[in-house]
């Protein structure tokens, strides 16, 4: 999950939890009028420059509140200095083979390189490591060819043979990335030579492109001999990460600071600044505390604090819309808990919540209820989608009385002689879904049920939601890809290797899933997309509560860093200082 944090992520998503690479927590911004719905289709596959016809991407139209121009061209400023941006969380591991939170993801994209990445301007895949690529007429053989001039940061040459293990390793089972469940459509890797790799794939994925092919390339020479149940723990995702990209690791003090310094050898060219240092803070005050006193120079912050900060003479305030979404779920692993098992029961709980009332009061408008899981920049955005849940305390009441939870004499609901009382958690600084939780406990405590609001750090409930599945109820942020695919989250089979954190299932929504990703004809995309909105909005296995923007602020002496949905860190390179400290 790489906002305001925890995604992300998500990769994302990608989602993960986090984020860029998926899946991470979000901070939102100024949200005013909800923003149109896509009104183009999406068009036609597309012919890039990069590479001959791509028909697995479905090239999104943003609305006009997506940024829809390349980044600036870098203007004249002295060489050398240093960024820092600040942030609450700190980020989890370096390693792109398993993380999951949108902060590790932000740390990544500057150290790290993919095959291709994403153009801000149209979200269409653009050539990194590689220069082109070529898609066989069946749309199952993806063929790239590499740049030959790049090294990893240790000095060895990169190649094809690198490519190779990274996506291997990810679908290794004892590895437990979570990106396996979706890489699992590849059949087969083949490196053809030094400069030129294969993929087969068992079955059209039409988001292979934009999705999986972004993943930051891994040194084989680093992690090859390194047993695969090892791979996680070993110190590359905390000492010695090696990539290909602008930056080079120096540090990292645990809940402090990450350092990296300039890569002279980063084949577009040695970065303009000397160093970019990560700082990590206590929570979303001192954040905007150090953008105001010049100790940090970019952050995201929370709604708000906007007000204060636009005042701010020396601040560049960035306000856009993005894929990232604030979520509660609930566990639906009867092994676990049985409080949420009955459609009726989870339907009560959104219809209880005042979630426009949430936004005005805690977002300060600067987000948009969900009103389904696409978000509103989405060529496959469904904004009549049957199942609505507006605010009505009343038929939350009935649903409940119909699912047999009546209250008893303290007010609170029971069944079969169980309590309705269950822990919902989140991450500790983040303010906004602080406030969110006890928005929620005292309305869900209106219609009987009794919610008690954590919070814990956000590797301790990364580890929680992914691994253990110690939970009754947490809520988060993770952003989507550009992509409609939301298999990561509600197909069945995400369960283990995917982000289907509390064990949904429904095998109708899982065809029309899989369906979707097996063809390239973005009509048929996108009806197969509305259809799955359709069930997810009906059986509510997690809650979107809204599609939050992202407030962003960069100081003035940074030139060339243009904060955005995508592709925001492709240019870092290109970044620099005003003053050249």
């Amino acid at each position: 999950m790489h906002h305001s944090r925890l995604v992300s992520t998500f990769v994302g998503l990608l989602f993960l939890v986090v984020v860029a690479c998926s899946p991470a927590p979000t901070v939102q911004q100024p949200a005013p009028a909800q923003p149109a719905a896509p009104t183009q289709a999406p068009a036609k596959a597309v012919q890039a420059t990069s590479g001959p016809a791509q028909p697995t991407v479905a090239p999104t139209q943003p609305p006009a509140a997506q940024p829809t121009t390349a980044p600036a061209a870098a203007k004249p400023a002295p060489s050398g200095g240093h960024i820092t941006e600040v942030n609450f969380s700190d980020a989890k591991s370096l390693n792109s083979l398993i993380s999951v939170d949108s902060y590790s993801g932000a740390v990544i994209s500057m150290l790290g390189s993919g095959l291709v990445q994403l153009n801000p301007a149209d979200l269409l895949p653009t050539p990194d490591l590689a220069t082109k690529w070529t898609i066989s007429p069946d749309n199952l053989t993806y063929t790239f060819t590499l740049r030959d001039n790049v090294k990893f940061h240790d000095g060895s040459k990169f190649t094809a043979d690198d490519v190779k293990f990274t996506y291997e390793t990810m679908l290794n089972e004892k590895v437990n990335s979570p990106r396996r469940a979706t890489l699992s459509v590849i059949d087969a890797i083949t490196v053809k030579s030094p400069t030129e790799v294969e993929f087969k794939l068992k079955r059209v994925t039409a988001d292979f492109l934009v999705t999986h092919s972004t993943y930051q390339i891994v040194p084989k020479s680093v992690l090859g001999n390194v047993a695969p149940e090892a791979i996680s723990s070993h110190d590359f995702g905390t000492k010695n990460p090696v990539y290909t990209g602008p930056f080079k690791f120096k540090e990292w003090v645990k809940d402090d600071h990450i350092t990296l310094v300039a890569n002279p050898d980063y084949f577009r060219g040695k970065p303009k600044i000397d160093q970019y240092i990560f700082k990590v803070v206590k929570d979303a005050n001192v954040v905007a505390e150090q953008l105001k006193n010049g100790e940090a120079d970019y952050g995201q912050f929370e709604p708000p604090l906007l007000a204060e900060l636009e005042k701010q003479s020396q601040l560049k305030i960035s306000s856009y819309p993005t894929f990232v979404f604030t979520f509660y779920s609930y566990q639906l692993d009867p092994a676990r808990t049985t409080l949420f098992q009955d459609v009726r029961v989870r339907q009560a709980l959104l219809y209880a919540l005042d979630r426009q009332a949430m936004v005005n009061s805690i977002m300060f408008g600067q987000a948009v209820v969900a009103n389904t899981t696409e978000p509103i920049l989405s060529w496959a955005y469904k904004p009549d989608v049957s199942q609505k849940y507006t605010f009505d305390a009343k038929k939350a009441e009935q649903l409940l009385d119909d699912a047999g939870w009546k209250k008893g004499a303290d007010g609170i609901r029971e069944k079969d002689g169980q309590k309705f009382k269950f822990t919902c958690y989140t991450n500790s600084g983040n303010k906004v879904r602080e406030n969110y939780l006890t928005v929620m406990q005292e309305q869900w405590r209106k219609i009987g049920l009794e919610m008690t609001p954590k919070t814990e750090d956000l590797s301790v409930m990364l580890d929680r939601i992914l691994k253990t599945r110690d939970f009754e109820c947490f809520l988060v942020g993770f952003p989507w890809g550009v992509d409609p695919n939301q298999k990561t989250m509600w197909h069945t089979d995400s369960y283990n290797g995917g982000q289907n954190m509390n064990k949904y299932s429904n095998k109708d929504l899982d065809k029309i899933l899989d369906d979707a990703l097996n063809t390239t004809d973005v009509v048929k995309r996108k009806e197969l997309y509305f259809q799955m909105q359709e069930i997810v909005m009906r059986d509510l296995p997690s809650v979107i509560l809204d599609f939050p923007k992202t407030l962003a602020a960069v100081n003035k002496r940074v030139v060339n860093m243009e904060p955005k949905a995508v592709g925001f860190r492709n240019n870092a390179h290109e970044w620099a200082v005003t003053d050249g400290k």
